[in-house]
């Protein structure tokens, strides 16, 4: 299948873009927040003098996508006390604090980024590629005073101690001599790797990825940095100690290169985001998840330029990348190429050129997919071609949506309240996951509910239910949950459990099954019960004749225990 008509517009793939920036010095700081003691010192960002209990930051005005990947390189330089010891140390922190461009951390051994000698919280949602000068042994742990190691505690705040270090080394150079030297910092999506003064081999590999995590260097798990929106503040602080242990810290270069979080293509060329699938254009990633068997809605907007009623071709591509692929109109780039591949379709054309998937109107259009079409796991991208104009005619392309389906976790009950009830009587089952399109039995026969919600279900006790029964729920993908239902009751102690023969003696029996509506016989006489929860019982003993009498538990969904009641 190919789109003929428009392939003249063919022009060339387009290139992945990516932001940067670069400071090839700090003659200027103006696109710097300078916190602490950081300060401009003649074309370097001084971060510390050489003094005590200095602590200083500087952070990049705006964020910057991080969790596609990126590529920093960095030059410093630390110049140790003529008298004293070098001492504490700096780091390159990436983090998503609540507190933006004001984060500051913890002083003197905290580094700027940890807990520190003020015991502050940390940088949350951070990591941080720390150069660390003066060792200090339990309980921080740190393996040399020239020491390079990261750093992270996913939401929590950051810390110094290196229980928290993913990974660590101690270069062969000292890089806290005075000299200027170079790191280079590269992360792609589950590898994070350090670079020390330009070589090609780096100081530290690690597995690890900003969003799912990894592990530690003893072992145990690593959380992700929780990056919510995929972007981060970046900036560096450093840290002097007490007394004599002081160092000269300073920045003298910085460039930055990032990965986009996606393709420039999945923005289109309309001002507006026209393309919603389930409302939602997908945030940052342009990604909506989405899960298998259920129904979903597609719906395009007409531009305000156009008003209602702009034809248009909507295109589908299960290709896994396909900005990469895509085609640059001459009026703006597309990710899906207009000369379909194996892997691409017309899903709806309004301007009658092409047999699509779908039928479908003019925009504004909706397009209603039914429950159990998507059954297994599948992604796909969709964009269109819109008329944006008709007087002069033009064309334009809507932002692009990845929709991703996967198995919806499975149905979990929490409560079925009352567990037994007379016929009709109502029971309410609580819970999660229950999906559109659920079922729900009991002891294995269809109940139809009189309501039903994604953590409900409300129907009325049906007849017949056997004593010791199971209550199911079941997602449409086959997925369920179970719960006992109608339970046979049991009694496990007897509080009080003899009295006057003349009766109303308080009588308490504790086990488990009880429902309202429970009653209670002693000696074939109906006991007054007073109080009743899936626990316990209390009531009033009936008269009786002085020895032993039978008691019987009755539940209203017709099971029983037994026990007995002796009277005085």
């Amino acid at each position: 299948m190919t789109l003929r008509p428009l392939a003249v517009l063919f022009a060339a793939a387009v290139p992945l873009a990516a932001q940067s920036f670069n400071y090839p010095d700090f003659s200027s700081t103006a696109s710097l927040t300078l916190l602490g003691n950081a300060a401009q010192s003649g074309t370097a960002v001084r971060l510390t003098a050489n003094s005590s209990n200095q602590t200083g930051w500087f952070w990049r005005q705006g964020a910057v996508p991080v969790i596609a990947g990126f590529d920093t390189t960095f030059s410093f330089r630390i110049t140790p006390p003529t008298v004293g010891t070098k001492a504490e140390g700096m780091a390159l922190v990436i983090h998503d604090d609540p507190n933006g461009t004001a984060t500051q951390g913890g002083t003197v051994w905290g580094m700027g980024y940890g807990n520190g000698a003020n015991g502050a919280v940390g940088i949350r949602n951070s990591i941080a590629i720390e150069f660390d000068t003066f060792m200090d042994t339990s309980p921080i742990s740190d393996s040399s005073a020239n020491e390079l190691t990261i750093h992270t505690r996913g939401s929590q705040g950051n810390h110094e101690y290196e229980q928290y270090s993913i990974a660590r080394t101690t270069p062969a150079t000292n890089l806290a001599n005075g000299a200027v030297h170079t790191l280079r910092v590269r992360y792609v999506p589950g590898t994070i790797e350090v670079f020390v003064d330009g070589s090609a081999t780096p100081a530290i590999s690690r597995a690890y990825d900003f969003v799912t995590g990894g592990l530690y260097a003893n072992g145990t798990a690593a959380p992700g940095t929780n990056m919510l929106n995929g972007t981060a503040i970046v900036g560096f602080c450093a840290t002097t100690g007490a007394g004599t242990l002081t160092e000269l810290a300073e920045i003298t270069s910085w460039s930055w290169t990032s990965t986009p979080l996606t393709d420039p293509c999945y923005a289109g060329t309309v001002p507006q985001d026209l393309l919603t699938v389930e409302n939602s254009t997908g945030g940052l990633l342009r990604t909506v998840q989405l899960a298998t068997w259920q129904p979903f809605t597609v719906s395009l907007q007409s531009p305000p330029t156009f008003g209602a009623g702009a034809p248009y071709v909507m295109l589908m591509s299960l290709a896994p990348s396909p900005g990469s692929i895509g085609t640059d109109l001459g009026f703006g780039p597309m990710c899906i190429p207009l000369i379909l591949g194996p892997l691409d379709f017309v899903w709806a054309d309004t301007f009658g050129l092409f047999v699509p998937l779908f039928p479908a109107g003019p925009a504004p259009f909706s397009f209603a997919i039914p429950a159990g079409i998507i059954t297994f796991p599948f992604e796909f991208t969709l964009q269109a071609v819109v008329a944006t104009s008709l007087s002069p005619f033009s064309l334009g392309i809507t932002n692009a949506v990845d929709v991703v389906f996967a198995p919806a976790p499975a149905p979990l009950i929490t409560t079925v309240t009352p567990l037994s009830a007379a016929v009709g009587g109502t029971i309410t089952v609580t819970g999660q996951r229950f999906v559109t399109g659920a079922t729900l039995t009991v002891a294995g026969s269809p109940v139809v509910p009189t309501s039903q919600s994604a953590t409900s279900f409300v129907f009325p006790y049906p007849a017949g239910v056997p004593c010791g029964s199971q209550l199911t729920v079941t997602n449409p993908d086959g997925q369920f949950a179970t719960y006992p239902f109608n339970p046979t009751p049991t009694i496990t102690t007897a509080v009080f459990p003899s009295g006057p023969a003349a009766g109303n003696a308080t009588f308490i029996l504790v086990g488990g099954g009880y429902a309202p509506g429970t009653t209670v016989t002693i000696g074939g006489a109906a006991a007054m019960v007073q109080t009743v929860t899936g626990a316990s019982i209390t009531v009033k003993t009936p008269p009786g004749t002085p020895g032993q009498a039978a008691v019987v538990v009755t539940t209203p969904g017709g099971c029983s225990a037994n026990t007995t009641y002796t009277y005085q």
